[in-house]
């Protein structure tokens, strides 16, 4: 049986909408900007919280997993920001959350483990395609394989990052849902596909939002180097200087959605 049938006009059991109506009885449903910023890591909405003048707008993101605080900027009623959850099914969910509350376009900043010998951490990529190995892009799509990116701000993005000292690559990444399987094998496949990076996110983002014709950028760190082969140096997290790093370009990205310079 197929997971997607492009013939099924059926109505979801459960509707983000609905679901979220249900939360706000006797109440007007809320509505989001058309933009939003989501953090698929830990530091995002901390960081934020330090070097902006935000306010949190909605206490929890009345969704069926993530719940979130949302928050915006003073001043600023275009743009939002959000922690998406972790993995393919809770992001996607996120995503559903947010087209059902008005939002039409979704910035994803996250972390990816580089397998490419090119890459080093703190390294930023800015996929335009992305192989995707977790399950729940299947139940929007019936192809395999690759997903576009629906980007409009990823030019923009890139330049204002390498104007910020980044090093930044645009590369095919691999979404997986299942860490523990990329083996050595495994690994030496998605650089022959051309992939530099993987994460747990990226591709059930941007099919959800070709789905719903959102328009969507995924930025990813390079949060830690992968061996490339048995023998080499083993797995480790980050660097000295990671962290220092990270909170930079998660800074330098929310300042990118709100069109600020730092």
């Amino acid at each position: 049986m197929q997971w997607f049938s492009p013939t099924d006009d059926s109505a979801p059991v459960i509707q983000p909408g609905k679901h979220i109506q249900s939360k706000y009885p006797g109440r007007e449903m809320p509505t989001l900007p058309p933009r939003a910023v989501v953090f698929c890591l830990g530091k995002g909405l901390p960081v934020l919280r330090e070097r902006f003048a935000v306010s949190q707008t909605m206490e929890q993101l009345p969704g069926f997993i993530a719940h979130s605080p949302v928050y915006q900027a003073q001043g600023n009623s275009q743009v939002c920001f959000l922690h998406g959850g972790y993995g393919a099914p809770q992001a996607a969910c996120t995503v559903e959350t947010l087209h059902a509350l008005g939002v039409q376009e979704v910035l994803l900043v996250g972390l990816c483990g580089g397998f490419a010998p090119q890459l080093s951490v703190g390294d930023v990529l800015l996929p335009g395609q992305l192989w995707s190995e977790e399950g729940t892009s299947l139940h929007y799509r019936q192809a395999e394989g690759f997903v576009d990116v629906p980007s409009v701000q990823g030019k923009a993005l890139g330049l204002c990052l390498e104007g910020a000292g980044f090093p930044v690559r645009r590369l095919p990444t691999v979404t997986t849902d299942a860490p523990y399987r990329q083996t050595f094998w495994k690994e030496e496949q998605w650089r022959g596909l051309g992939c530099a990076a993987v994460d747990m996110e990226a591709s059930a983002v941007a099919t959800v939002c070709t789905y719903y014709g959102m328009a969507c950028t995924v930025a990813l760190m390079v949060s830690d180097k992968h061996p490339v082969r048995e023998g080499d140096p083993p797995w480790t997290w980050g660097s000295r200087s990671f962290a220092e790093s990270r909170d930079r370009f998660i800074a330098q990205c929310a300042a990118f959605a709100l069109g600020q310079k730092l």
